[in-house]
This record gives C-alpha cells, structure tokens and sequence, in this order.
C-alpha cells in the first residue's frame, strides 16, 4: 500500500467515528431531560403527597425524588442506559453516591438552596455539555442522572408549591 492509501483509509475511520446531530440530540433526551423530568415528577409526588402531613424540613421533595428513583432504577437504566441488566447495581452505585451526599446538603437550611440546588445544576450543565460526547460506564451515567434528579426534584417541589 502507498502512503496515499493509509490516508484515505484513516481519514474514512475518523468520519465513522464523529457523532451526528440525531445521536447527540438523542442522548440528551435520554441523559439530560429524561432525568430530569422523572426527578420533577418524584418530587411534585412528594410535595403534594407527604410534605402536607410533616412539620419539618426534612425528608423534602429531593430527597423524596432521590428515594423513589432509587427504587425504580433498574427500570430506569433499562430504559435510559439500555445497557445489560447485570450492570444495573453499578447504576444505582452511583446515582446512590450522588443522592447520599446531596441529601446531606439538602438537610442544613437556607444554605442548601445554594450548595444543593444552584452549585449543582451548574456543574450538572457543565458536565452534560462534554460528556453527551463519549460512551461511559453505568456508574457514571448513575453520578450524572443523580445531579438531574437533584435539579428536577427541586424544581418540581417548588413548582407544585407555588401553584398547588
């Protein structure tokens, strides 16, 4: 093979390798809105269902949508990551270490509003906007779709609030 062949051959594997518009917008609907919108819906659930009957701060709508999306993530990552079941614990690995240590921030007050809701859904925007591009483990995909249950639980405790 002359080195003109080499070239076309390599840069033929680099257009098979980029990632078209329909794939990207897809795994956005998947990682980013699909979360997003199940945390909302957890969390609009506990704010019309159990918060009425507490007096205390404690156990609020994100933590409420942390624990109902912790019981149904296997459904979930079969659904969302649709990777082989057997790798569904490493899933819930890691959304359990997002949810665990954003729990605790959500239990000190006024302050969570800015350690648990704002700090949070800018890094969870900075992440989505680098890693729609790549491929990775469940664990990952777990520590991710835990900073988007974050944001929609809150975000949909607050909304059932203000207009319920």
């Amino acid at each position: 093979m002359s080195e003109g062949d080499t070239e076309v051959i390599s840069s033929d594997a680099t257009d098979d390798a980029s990632v078209s518009g329909s794939e990207i917008f897809s795994d956005m609907l998947r990682h980013m809105m699909a979360p997003l919108f199940i945390g909302m819906i957890f969390g609009a659930i506990w704010q019309l269902t159990v918060m009425p009957r507490i007096d205390s701060f404690v156990p609020n709508p994100v933590h409420g949508a942390f624990a109902m999306y912790l019981i149904a993530s296997p459904l979930i990552y079969k659904q969302l990551v649709g990777m082989e079941m057997r790798r569904a614990g490493e899933y819930a690995m890691g959304f359990a270490v997002t949810a665990c240590i954003l729990s605790l921030v959500w239990m000190f007050g006024t302050s969570s509003l800015y350690l648990g809701g704002f700090i949070p859904a800018i890094a969870w925007l900075f992440i989505s906007s680098y890693w729609l591009q790549f491929e990775f483990p469940p664990f990952r995909y777990g520590l991710w779709h835990g900073m988007a249950v974050n944001i929609g639980g809150f975000g949909g405790g607050v909304l059932v609030f203000i207009y319920f």
